[in-house]
């Protein structure tokens, strides 16, 4: 049986949508090693409290999240370049952490809770499914004009009960 996954096309079509610019979309088998920042959401399916857990290159959200606020890929690469991120992209960052808890999710509709620098935050049930996922799904992403990168989504099937 083949379990159902996240859509490229939905994700490409919603952040499209949402920062006005083509955003390509394309599942990969696996996810590629890097060495690049991340930054993690994590979310909630309401209807069976199964965490998801969405890894992101911090140079992809940034680069949306620059896209989102109106600003061009020079300003972008600035604030990457910057020893801590401003409050305007950090809230742009959340805003489409938040918009994308619509397509994490094929079990139901997923909630956004929070957004963490780095897996040591990510605990709890979100943790375990983080270090030992029922379901993986790697996507690269492609924004016209801007610096993609790579975004992985990790769930349970069920809900992972802790303590």
């Amino acid at each position: 049986m083949t379990m159902a996954e996240p859509s490229a096309y939905a994700i490409a079509t919603l952040l499209t949508d949402l920062i006005g610019r083509k955003v390509s979309v394309a599942q990969s088998p696996a996810a590629e090693e890097t060495k690049n920042k991340q930054m993690f959401g994590i979310y909630q399916v309401v209807s069976s409290l199964a965490p998801i857990v969405l890894k992101a290159d911090l140079v992809l959200l940034v680069s949306m999240a620059g896209v989102l606020v109106g600003l061009p890929d020079s300003a972008v690469k600035e604030r990457l370049a910057a020893p801590s991120l401003d409050e305007l992209i950090r809230d742009a960052m959340h805003e489409l952490l938040n918009i994308l808890s619509t397509v994490v999710s094929v079990e139901g509709r997923a909630i956004f809770i929070k957004m963490v620098p780095n897996a040591a935050y990510v605990d709890g049930p979100a943790g375990v499914v983080l270090k030992k996922p029922s379901r993986r799904s790697f996507f690269s992403v492609e924004v016209e004009g801007y610096q993609g990168g790579h975004l992985s989504i990790f769930s349970s099937l069920a809900p992972t009960v802790v303590g």
